[in-house]
């Protein structure tokens, strides 16, 4: 039996479950975080901006506060119940700024898709569309005995802007945006083209890297204390999309550290 499928299994079915396992995943948080963050601490950010796109419940921000200590993180996540509870968390952080917009190509509103399955608020799975917010849960690989009738999906309307709008001067930005990424991206162009950032992105499509490929950025995966040429596959999530001038500064696979 798949184990992780099981253990969801018991999230949507077994009272208090899933608020014990998330909880205990928050605590330690800035301590279990995926091995692709560590790329963060190459970068020299120092005091400057990260951008986190899709902060769910705080994972991507504890790890940014370890591994770029004096760093400024301004996020966004649309879901109203990890927004709120982001705010709650950080809201004596003056060096963490939390928004509940989506971001977009440009403002405007959408409907937001939070499913829940069973006992089990899936606020993670969120999504602009309600197939990619339950695609997820569906997948037999996943999910253990999974049943439709335990499926609830909620609409939320939410005010979306374009990042360009916010006029930040980021040294990193993180994408985890469930297949939005490219839209998101679309309506980041001029802060890209003027500041440069390095990029995280999760699962990006072909149409991502394409699109990071015309403002002079290349894919990397980073692996044992070096950064690899290429896209990430599962069960790796984050792709690295860096311009020569970070890859001049970071460690690349055969080539020896500068720091």
């Amino acid at each position: 039996m798949n184990v992780k499928a099981f253990a969801r299994f018991l999230y949507a079915n077994v009272p208090g479950a899933a608020a014990a396992r998330f909880g205990a995943m928050d605590l330690t948080a800035a301590l279990l975080s995926k091995p692709e963050y560590g790329g963060v601490a190459w970068l020299s950010v120092g005091n400057e901006l990260i951008v986190d796109v899709g902060a769910n419940r705080g994972q991507s921000i504890a790890a940014f506060r370890k591994l770029a200590p004096r760093s400024r993180i301004v996020a966004f996540e649309p879901e109203p119940r990890s927004a709120a509870r982001l705010a709650q968390r950080y809201r004596t952080d003056k060096a963490v700024a939390i928004h509940g917009y989506a971001l977009a190509s440009r403002a405007g509103s959408l409907t937001f898709f939070s499913p829940t399955y069973g006992r089990w608020g899936c606020d993670g799975m969120s999504a602009t569309s309600r197939e990619a917010a339950t695609e997820w849960l569906r997948d037999p690989g996943r999910m253990y005995r999974f049943d439709e009738a335990k499926l609830t999906v909620h609409e939320h309307p939410v005010e979306c802007r374009s990042l360009d709008s916010f006029a930040l001067a980021p040294r990193l930005i993180k994408l985890h945006a469930q297949g939005a990424e490219l839209d998101i991206l679309e309506g980041a162009k001029s802060t890209l083209r003027l500041h440069r950032p390095a990029l995280m992105c999760a699962f990006p499509t072909l149409a991502v890297s394409e699109f990071a490929d015309r403002l002079g950025y290349r894919p990397y995966i980073y692996h044992d204390g070096r950064f690899v040429p290429g896209m990430a596959r599962p069960p790796v999530t984050f792709t690295w999309f860096l311009m020569d001038e970070h890859a001049r500064d970071v460690p690349l696979a055969g080539v020896a550290a500068s720091h």
